[in-house]
């Protein structure tokens, strides 16, 4: 989405306020969100074949890895719950700006354009990092406007914490229809 030869015509990097000379859009959730990735890779991989330890005269390798391993699987649901706060947040202005180019009389407000499961996440995460929906402006318009690592973290902790809050149930629907036995089949 923030490439422009693979984004079908939204601007390179998201970039809201086009008219400012410097403006990064999301390129900061991009790199952010890029860096990420390998750690989870690198949180994945199995200790037991790379750092053997013997104990108990050498039958209980895997049982010493298992600590460790849950230590790094809890790391990687972590960094994956950062990973899918910024791609929220980067979907988010992505919305914005396709709005504004399919009808720019609606303005940059997504909600008539986006199927009924999309609409309440798109509302819960504006909702969540309290940046309401504007006509006249995409979530991210200039640089500096918003403290995007509270964002992220907000998002976040409504994400992975808060079966009540409004991210949870506003993707709620949606999971509940992945796993139904229609979609199953």
């Amino acid at each position: 989405m923030v490439t422009p030869e693979f984004n079908n015509g939204l601007p390179s990097c998201l970039i809201g306020n086009r008219a400012r000379e410097v403006n990064i859009g999301v390129k900061a959730l991009q790199l952010t969100g890029n860096s990420i990735m390998p750690y989870l890779l690198f949180l994945g991989t199995p200790m037991a074949d790379k750092f053997p330890t013997h104990a108990e005269q050498y039958n209980q390798n895997i049982n010493s890895m298992s600590h460790m391993s849950a230590c790094l699987a809890r790391k990687s649901i972590s960094g994956l719950s950062q990973h899918i706060s910024i791609c929220l947040l980067i979907c988010v202005q992505a919305l914005d700006l396709r709005a504004n180019l399919i009808d720019e009389e609606g303005g940059y407000d997504a909600r008539p354009l986006v199927s009924s499961k999309t609409r309440p996440v798109y509302e819960a995460i504006r909702s969540i990092i309290n940046v309401p929906i504007s006509k006249e402006r995409s979530y991210i318009w200039d640089d500096g406007e918003h403290a995007l690592d509270e964002q992220i973290a907000c998002v976040n902790a409504a994400l992975i914490t808060d079966e009540n809050g409004l991210l949870f149930k506003a993707l709620k629907p949606t999971i509940d229809w992945l796993r139904s036995e229609r979609y199953s089949h």
